[in-house]
């Protein structure tokens, strides 16, 4: 029996949706960094726990890793946060009440990095 996909022919399930696990890429974590100091200014921080990952910018790279019990291995870390942790985020600076501008910009950088690297639509409207 010829498979399907051996001989080039169309997906024989067109209407089932494809799957995948998010990963940190370098494009992903650079774009994040700049998100996360929109988030810093605003008065966020990240609340560090034992196994969370992390970036560090090393020249024109980054150094990934997690930590156990030293806080002071995150001096100037980036947090990796999931994408669940993201969206909250969002939604989070979606109720915030003040008429800030560096807020609009929060929000509109998050959405951008959503759409970006999850390659899916994130509605950012209120209602």
């Amino acid at each position: 029996m010829t498979r399907l996909y051996e001989i080039g022919t169309d997906d024989p399930y067109p209407d089932r949706k494809s799957l995948r696990s998010f990963t940190w890429t370098h494009e992903a974590i650079s774009d994040w960094e700049d998100v996360w100091h929109d988030l810093w200014h605003l008065g966020y921080k990240w609340e560090w726990q034992d196994y969370d990952r992390y970036a560090r910018r090393y020249g024109d790279h980054y150094n990934l890793f997690g930590c156990h019990g030293d806080a002071v291995r995150l001096d100037m870390a980036i947090p990796l946060p999931g994408v669940a942790v993201i969206q909250d985020i969002l939604d989070s600076l979606l109720r915030d009440p003040r008429d800030d501008a560096k807020l609009d910009h929060a929000v509109s950088a998050i959405d951008h990095w959503l759409k970006k690297q999850l390659c899916s639509s994130v509605s950012t409207t209120k209602g």
